[in-house]
C-alpha cells in the first residue's frame, strides 16, 4: 500500500528537488513584461477617458501600469520555483498599504490591473487580451451612457466667523449634490473646497454664500466639459 502524502513531505529534499527552478529565458521575461506594459497602458487609457471625478490624479493611472507589470513579475517568479513562492508569500503577507482609496471605481481598476498581471505572468496571454478588451469596452461604454451633470469645484474663503456646518446647510438647500474635498486653515480663517453639482445649471447660490457673515470670497470653477444625456 502506498504511503500517504503528508505536509512534512513538502519540506523533504526529494520534494524540493522535483520542483527546482524551471528555466525562464530572457525572451520570455521581456515578452511578458512588454505584454504587461501594453495591457497596463490600455487600462490606464480607459481609466483616463472614463474618469468623471473632479480630483483626477495622474499618478494613480501610472501606478496601474506599474501594478500590472509588477504582478506579472511576481507570478513568473512563483510559477518558476516553489521555494521562492513560499518565501514570497510570506514576505508579501507582512506588507501593509495605508493609502486611502477615495473613489470606489479606483478599487475596480486596481483589481483589474492585478488580475491582468496574474494572467500575463502565468502565460495566459489570450485570456489576458480578451479580458482586457472586454472589460475595458464595458467600463468605457458604462461611463458614456451614465447620465451626468456638469460638475464644479467650489472654493469658499472664510474669516473664521462661520463654521463648516453653516456652509453645508446652505449647500444642501442651494445645490443638487455636494462633496467635501479639502480644508485649508490660515491665520485669517479657512478655505473650504467642495465638488458640487448645480441645480438647473445655475450659479446664483454663490451670491447667497458671499452674503453670509464671515465669508470673504466664493469661487466656482468648472473642471470638465460634459454633455448631459
Amino acid at each position: 500500500m502506498d504511503k500517504a502524502f503528508t505536509f512534512q513531505d513538502i519540506f523533504s529534499k526529494n520534494f524540493l528537488k522535483s520542483y527546482e527552478f524551471e528555466g525562464v529565458t530572457l525572451n520570455q521575461v521581456l515578452i511578458a513584461l512588454l505584454f504587461a506594459f501594453l495591457a497596463g497602458m490600455f487600462i490606464y487609457l480607459i481609466y483616463r477617458v472614463s474618469n468623471n471625478t473632479a480630483m483626477y490624479v495622474n499618478s494613480f493611472g501610472i501606478a496601474l501600469v506599474a501594478l500590472t507589470m509588477i504582478t506579472s513579475l511576481v507570478i513568473m517568479t512563483i510559477t518558476s520555483n516553489v521555494i521562492l513562492s513560499l518565501g514570497m508569500v510570506g514576505a508579501l503577507s507582512i506588507v501593509r498599504f495605508r493609502t486611502a482609496v477615495k473613489e470606489a471605481i479606483d478599487i475596480v481598476y486596481m483589481f483589474w490591473a492585478i488580475a491582468t498581471g496574474i494572467a500575463v505572468g502565468a502565460g495566459f496571454y489570450f485570456i489576458a487580451s480578451v479580458s482586457v478588451l472586454v472589460i475595458g469596452g464595458l467600463l468605457f461604454a458604462m461611463s458614456k451612457i451614465t447620465i451626468r451633470e456638469s460638475a464644479f469645484v467650489l472654493a469658499v474663503s472664510t474669516t473664521g466667523q462661520v463654521s463648516q456646518k453653516v456652509l453645508e446647510d446652505i449647500l444642501k438647500a442651494e445645490v443638487k449634490k455636494y462633496l467635501f474635498k479639502a480644508k485649508t486653515t490660515h491665520a485669517g480663517g479657512a478655505e473650504y473646497t467642495y465638488e458640487v453639482r448645480l441645480r438647473n445649471n445655475t450659479a446664483d447660490f454663490t451670491e447667497n454664500l458671499s452674503k453670509v457673515p464671515g465669508v470673504a470670497g466664493v469661487s466656482l470653477v468648472g473642471f470638465k466639459s460634459q454633455n448631459t444625456l
